[in-house]
């Protein structure tokens, strides 16, 4: 008995305690309420943040894809020159080597 009669004074203790918590919560709408233009203009704000964002992102990866591009098409540009150089140095009319021209071009101009 002794524990029925506590536990109903915890029980009543509770319901106070939800009534107490309950007010407060009322408060703090009647606040939110007054603050839902604010919240209203922030959330637009936010949105239009959210849109710009999208947008240089989108941005970003179309320049992304143009430096890749660019990338690409310089590596090809440097093969091929390397393959007509090549090619020069190849062909019978060139009594000269790389070595010697990379030699005389490493020479001082003095010795010329």
């Amino acid at each position: 008995m002794v524990a029925d009669q506590k536990h109903s004074s915890d029980s009543i203790a509770s319901e106070q305690e939800v009534i107490r918590h309950t007010k407060k919560l009322a408060q703090i709408f009647g606040l939110n309420e007054q603050n839902a233009e604010v919240y209203s203009a922030l959330s637009s704000e936010n949105r239009a943040l959210e849109k710009r964002l999208d947008d240089y992102y989108s941005q970003h990866k179309e320049l992304k894809k143009e430096v890749n591009r660019l990338g690409k098409y310089i590596e090809e540009r440097v093969d091929c020159l390397n393959d007509d150089v090549d090619e020069l140095f190849a062909i019978e009319c060139c009594n000269c080597s790389k070595e010697s021209i990379n030699s005389s071009s490493e020479s001082s101009p003095s010795a010329l």
